[in-house]
């Protein structure tokens, strides 16, 4: 795919836009530590097709639109769904400047062709020539060889597009890639992410959905439920190949469940051993996995320092209710086996579930409390499009969504577990949003960042020392160790306050309750929020998307 006239590869810009734009100050709970998804990923794979790419992520770099349609030929726009009106809006100002432009990600990757699921992706067409459903291992080169004539875009698995008449095509979605598929992939490479001297956090991946089907979740309706894990070598093959491009201090281990297929677990803790990889690292995983005493063990002796461990609630009806195969008594003995190994815990609760009330919420956090987790989120529950409650509950149709017509897509900024979308059977919107305030605020309470700062973490002292550390080496991992306990509860403490004060996130909880004749001023307080050339945009594409419609429904009519 070579431009006529350049003299030079095509060139890529892998763009993963933030919810807002970069140094707006947007808060949210991973404000700062965030990094590139799938961009080191499939930029590896296009530079290995010939493509030059550079990976864009708009939370540690700014997207400057000038210098991306001067400098590239195609942008291809990765979203989740709190990112996807920023996405769209770059979508329309890159393709107006000429550039190929595809959008993809998360709010696209799911593979049903309901009217709800398919939603996003119509909307998103307004903005955008083409839009890649599910894995673009394959669909994406697929894509870019259409584009440069080598096959019609028909044959391109997952791509949704408008032909000539403006009608929207969805071909059917492309096969999940096999496990020996992804496992030829080229190996991440974070040299082609911009701004990634200022990371101190690289993340690897290395699994493919999840054997679990809780309710609420995306993961395994876009990426299945079957073992496709990259290789334990090849994972940490990528994982040595990406340290030297970073000043990075901490691996994240992004995979949604890291532990739960525990042979493989086993097999990348020992590979790291064996290698002598020393760093530290945080997981994701489940209450379950934490029954392995050996494999726990050995995930000490290979760096795990943190789990982001998911509990959502001890209320056991709001467990049942959303498929969650646990109970008080296993989140229990789960909390206690880390603890007892030094390894710090975030908990990760969702507030909204099933039979949730305001006092099974208020209890959540009094346990949370008495268990000792080191950090917490407790986050609204959310209408991701792609999960099973998405289609089962209609929940397209009965979340809070405050814009309406040429703004709709603004509501897509609200899906990150912030702001209430959804109530239950006894929680309105505003009650699921003040329950997740309150919560906040009292575990990250000013007094609960003093004894991390000042102590020391005696279970990790243990633990490295069972490892075969020296004394003081032990003790100041430990000290580090809490310390950064003790930090991360300050920074909570700051920014749970400074979110609440925020103008626009006050129209928005004042939103949930208002009385209609207040309702629009609110909404001009939220709309403050957004940059004014996104709003003219939106209205922009409102226009032309009438016009279509209309349009088309008069050939219709006269056919």
């Amino acid at each position: 795919m070579q431009p006529a006239g350049r003299g030079r590869p095509h060139r890529i810009a892998w763009l993963e836009p933030g919810r807002l734009p970069h140094g707006s100050g947007d808060l949210n709970i991973y404000s700062g530590i965030l990094f590139p998804r799938a961009g080191p990923k499939m930029a590896a794979l296009l530079r290995s097709l010939g493509y030059e790419v550079e990976v864009i992520s708009g939370e540690n770099a700014v997207i400057d639109v000038d210098e991306i349609a001067r400098d590239f030929d195609t942008a291809c726009i990765s979203v989740l769904s709190n990112t996807a009106a920023h996405g769209l809006v770059l979508a329309r100002w890159l393709h107006r400047r000429g550039l190929h432009v595809i959008l993809g990600g998360y709010q696209f990757a799911h593979t049903e062709l309901t009217p709800d699921s398919l939603a996003p992706t119509e909307e998103a067409l307004d903005f955008a020539p083409y839009v890649v459903r599910g894995e673009g291992y394959v669909s994406l080169p697929q894509l870019l060889a259409a584009l440069a004539g080598e096959r019609p875009l028909s044959d391109v698995g997952g791509l949704s597009y408008r032909d000539a008449r403006g009608v929207s095509v969805h071909n059917p979605p492309g096969p999940l890639a096999t496990r020996d598929e992804i496992n030829a992939l080229p190996l991440q490479d974070w040299s082609t992410v911009r701004g990634r001297e200022t990371m101190r956090v690289v993340a690897v991946h290395g699994m493919q959905g999840c054997p679990r089907e809780c309710s609420w979740c995306a993961v395994w309706t876009r990426d299945g439920r079957q073992n496709r894990n990259t290789d334990a070598g090849r994972l940490v093959d990528e994982l040595e190949a990406s340290l030297p491009h970073g000043p990075f201090q901490h691996v994240f281990f992004s995979a949604d469940n890291f532990p739960v297929l525990h042979t493989w677990a086993t097999a990348v803790c020992e590979e790291i051993v064996r290698r002598g990889i020393d760093i530290g690292w945080t997981c994701q995983g489940e209450v379950g996995a934490t029954q392995r005493g050996e494999l726990l063990d050995l995930m000490c002796r290979a760096g795990c320092e943190r789990w982001c461990l998911g509990l959502e609630s001890i209320n056991p009806a709001s467990l049942q209710g959303s498929r969650k195969r646990q109970s008080r008594e296993t989140m229990e003995q789960a909390v206690r086996e880390l603890r007892r190994r030094g390894v710090c815990i975030h908990g990760m609760f969702i507030v909204g579930l099933p039979h949730d009330t305001p006092e099974s919420v208020r209890e959540t956090l009094a346990w949370a409390q008495r268990m000792g987790l080191e950090t917490v989120q407790f986050l609204c529950l959310i209408d991701l499009p792609g999960s099973s409650d998405y289609e089962r509950r209609n929940l397209a149709q009965v979340s809070f969504r405050p814009f309406e017509g040429a703004l709709a897509p603004l509501n897509w900024m609200f899906v990150n577990g912030h702001y209430a979308r959804l109530g239950n059977e006894t929680m309105s919107c505003a009650d699921v949003h003040d329950a997740v305030a309150e919560a906040m605020l009292r575990f990250y309470a000013l007094p609960r960042a003093i004894g991390p700062l000042l102590g020391v973490n005696w279970a990790h002292y243990r633990t490295c020392r069972a490892h075969g550390r020296g004394k003081w080496a032990s003790l100041r991992a430990a000290r580090i160790n809490s310390l950064f306990t003790g930090i991360l509860r300050l920074r909570g403490w700051l920014n749970v306050r400074r979110w609440l004060r925020l103008p626009a996130n006050q129209a928005y909880r004042a939103l949930l309750s208002a009385a209609p004749e207040q309702a629009e001023a609110l909404r001009e307080r939220l709309l403050a929020q957004v940059p004014l050339a996104w709003v003219a945009t939106l209205h922009e594409v409102h226009r032309e998307r009438l016009a279509r419609r209309e349009r088309l429904g008069q050939e219709a009519c006269s056919a």
